[in-house]
């Protein structure tokens, strides 16, 4: 199967891939009622029988298969934030392999965080802060296969940046400076550090919430099909952009949870060089782009502390 024909139309349309999911689930005599299909994300995923949740792989993406596989099981009952278990996985043929996991209580945090008052938001970014610290201090053994390892992966995205940017629809004054920009803060980029284990999860996609005595709250992590091990504070850039607005509270919430304040320019270079980094499509501060004129000005606009 064509990738492009897979993203836009396949994975889009549950009734071409309904009768895989509910064939895998008579076969491994799974609850097959209830199907429930999610859209977003790079595979197929669907909820079915109300209690577990059912993730296909294409095999080009067999990477991130092996990925979430690997930090579920990793992860399992080491968290206060449950995450799910990994039940089953393998292979369904010689085109897809399958997780089956359990089905976590709550809906996706983007489903509530509009709505949610400025506190509620800051205590939910506190949790986001403090859950981060809690993965940071786990040990990495057994994950030392994750691809892409850390060094490579700068080295890749230092040759690259430029090109992404720039597809991305970046303000001129953005690209016309970014060179110099990043030049003059690899620096920041510690040659030694503690390894840890970075889910890129921290966002309102892949944090479950729910309503518990009146306030919005963590009630799961998943998704973890791009995890790697590298440098801690390269999480951060999830929540800041998707979650932070703009906000001094909002930020330094989610810095008092983490433990530790992170220089700004250390995480405007992480950005710049993410291996997702699209600013127009992830940071939430309305009209940025003619607020500031300078990466400098932007950095303190995401990180206002």
């Amino acid at each position: 199967m064509d990738p492009i024909y897979f993203d836009q139309h396949y994975r889009r349309t549950p009734e071409l891939w309904q009768d895989m999911v509910l064939n895998l689930c008579r076969g491994k005599g799974l609850p097959s009622g209830d199907f429930q299909p999610f859209l977003a994300g790079s595979n197929l995923i669907a909820a079915v029988g109300g209690s577990h949740v059912i993730k296909i792989f294409p095999q080009w993406l067999r990477h991130q298969w092996e990925s979430d596989t690997l930090i579920l099981r990793h992860l399992e009952g080491r968290l206060r934030v449950p995450t799910p278990r990994c039940l089953d996985a393998g292979d369904l043929d010689k085109d897809w392999k399958y997780i089956v996991m359990d089905k976590l209580p709550g809906e996706m945090l983007e489903d509530y965080w509009p709505a949610m008052t400025k506190a509620n938001k800051a205590g939910v970014m506190n949790a986001i802060g403090r859950l981060m610290a809690e993965v940071k201090e786990l040990p990495v053994d057994g994950l030392e296969g994750l691809q892409p390892e850390w060094s490579g992966f700068i080295k890749a995205q230092l040759e690259h940046y430029q090109m992404r940017h720039q597809k991305h629809g970046m303000p001129a004054w953005f690209m016309n400076q970014v060179e110099d920009y990043v030049n003059h803060r690899l620096h920041l980029l510690p040659k030694s550090f503690r390894p840890i284990l970075l889910t890129g999860e921290y966002t309102p996609f892949n944090l479950l919430a729910e309503q518990q005595d009146g306030e919005v709250r963590i009630s799961g992590m998943i998704d973890f099909g791009d995890a790697m091990v590298g440098y801690a504070d390269y999480d951060l850039l999830g929540p800041s952009l998707f979650l932070g607005e703009g906000s001094r509270d909002l930020i330094a919430q989610l810095f008092e949870g983490y433990g530790t304040k992170v220089p700004r320019p250390l995480l405007m270079l992480l950005q710049i060089l993410h291996r997702y980094s699209d600013f127009k499509a992830q940071l939430r501060i309305p009209d940025w782009e003619v607020q500031v004129q300078s990466i400098e000005e932007l950095e303190e606009l995401i990180w206002p502390i």
